[in-house]
């Protein structure tokens, strides 16, 4: 659990990352978060692998254009197997049919659990280089500035902040654990419903402390993110060749 949580913690890094000078760090965010949400919608609506590999490919090329390693890129893309493989698990075990699948008879549930790993593996890459190049500040400003609800651009920044702050008391209360049971290398089960609802009330108030020494000092959603950058014809063209190249990729692989 503690390997997890430094790693989770490393991100918070990430501001200082995103202020990188390669070519990828000087798009507009507007531009990239688009090309990020048509890519996750590309990724999530499809069954092809030769595509998704295409997704792959796509997604590797511009972290090396981004100057992102590969090695931080896979173990950010790794966080999310857990859950991916719960759920894949659950195919295996549901999903017993036998479909022809590539010009192989092969069972249903694996190739629906192999599709759910994989995907959930470029959607969390494609959101590591969203944010491992853009800071959260900017994407935030265009949010405000593309009048997105004040109230989701406010939900969307204290989740972000504040996750460290649940990282960080979690992997407290972690070590505290390990600490008054030198036995365990772990949580045990039978306590993990009073360990999660300790953490949940411990994060929850020191959460609403911040947020109300940010209200005192004036904090407003409005006034804080303004520095909106200029949406230049170009960017509209390489929005364009954006979508125009997912299409192709779309079209090819049918």
């Amino acid at each position: 659990m503690n390997k997890l949580l430094n790693a989770l913690m490393n991100m918070s890094d990430l501001d200082d990352v995103a202020m990188g000078d390669s070519f990828i760090h000087q798009l507009h965010p507007i531009v990239k978060l688009i090309w990020s949400l048509l890519m996750i919608i590309s990724i999530l609506s499809t069954y092809q692998i030769k595509e998704l590999f295409i997704d792959m490919l796509v997604i590797f090329s511009i972290a090396v254009v981004a100057h992102i390693s590969y090695q931080k890129l896979i173990k950010r893309g790794l966080i999310g197997l857990p859950l991916s493989i719960c759920l894949g698990i659950s195919f295996l075990i549901f999903n017993q049919n036998m479909i022809e699948y590539y010009g192989m008879v092969i069972s249903e549930g694996i190739v629906l659990c192999f599709l759910v790993l994989l995907k959930t593996f470029l959607c969390l890459c494609v959101a590591y280089i969203l944010i491992s190049t853009t800071s959260f500040d900017s994407l935030a400003s265009e949010l405000v500035y593309l009048k997105m609800p004040s109230l989701f651009v406010l939900q969307l920044t204290m989740t972000y902040r504040y996750i460290f702050v649940f990282l960080k008391e979690a992997q407290t209360m972690s070590k505290a654990y390990i600490l008054r049971s030198p036995q365990s290398k772990a949580i045990e089960l039978k306590d993990m419903g009073s360990f999660v609802g300790h953490l949940l009330i411990c994060s929850m108030n020191k959460s609403q402390n911040i947020y109300n020494c940010m209200k005192c000092r004036g904090f407003d959603i409005k006034k804080t993110y303004t520095n909106h950058q200029t949406f230049e014809i170009e960017n509209v063209f390489l929005l364009m060749m954006i979508v125009a190249i997912m299409i192709i990729i779309k079209v090819v692989c049918l």
